[in-house]
């Protein structure tokens, strides 16, 4: 469990990043191709992490990058470092709940799903604001971009974690037209091969 800790990209997401950067923007493969050509990112929003800034520069290199702290993934508290194993076994009830009902997990010294989610829909809104008509990136953490995807295709907090995924490397693309937003693109991994056990 990692949340705010930090630690350097492995080898296999350096790679995945480089892959990345070579076809976007824009890639155009199978279902994940945009439904037109996308202009050049002209802002670059990024979580302070180390993880998120070193990708970010692996995408994004010579383009100045703004850090944004409510783009950091979600506080885990004491879990951070901790294995999903252990917890199964010193706290199995609190971990079962954090997957399976996180509407109801609750953790002291943590943040819940619904304080990530408020914090990312009030950036997405800002910034949507701020940078109408233009083309922006932002990189950062696996609860942060579902919560802003769900802001655009509402769900349940009770089914946050139910699929599509939004794997390491991945992109999800949002097109936000006379103030209505749809998805385009949803953790496209057409880039990289995702079925690996390895870690980044």
């Amino acid at each position: 469990m990692q949340g705010r800790m930090d630690s350097p990209l492995t080898a296999l997401g350096i790679e995945a990043a480089m892959k990345l950067s070579e076809v976007f923007p824009p890639f155009g493969k199978e279902n994940c191709a945009p439904t037109q050509s996308v202009p050049t990112v002209g802002k670059v929003y990024c979580s302070p992490s180390g993880r998120t800034l070193q990708t970010a520069n692996i995408l994004f290199s010579g383009q100045n990058i703004v850090c944004e702290d409510r783009l950091l993934e979600i506080n885990m508290g004491s879990w951070e470092g901790r294995l999903q194993s252990e917890l199964d076994v010193e706290e199995p009830a609190l971990h079962a709940c954090f997957w399976d009902a996180p509407q109801h997990y609750s953790k002291e010294g943590a943040e819940n799903v619904a304080q990530v989610t408020e914090r990312a829909v009030e950036f997405f809104q800002e910034i949507a604001e701020r940078h109408q008509g233009e083309t922006i990136a932002v990189v950062s953490h696996t609860v942060v971009i579902r919560s802003i995807l769900f802001l655009i295709e509402p769900r349940d907090l009770c089914d946050f974690w139910k699929p599509p995924a939004v794997y390491p490397a991945s992109v999800s693309e949002v097109e936000l037209i006379d103030g209505v937003a749809r998805i385009v693109r949803f953790g496209c991994t057409a880039h990289h091969d995702h079925n690996h056990s390895g870690a980044y």
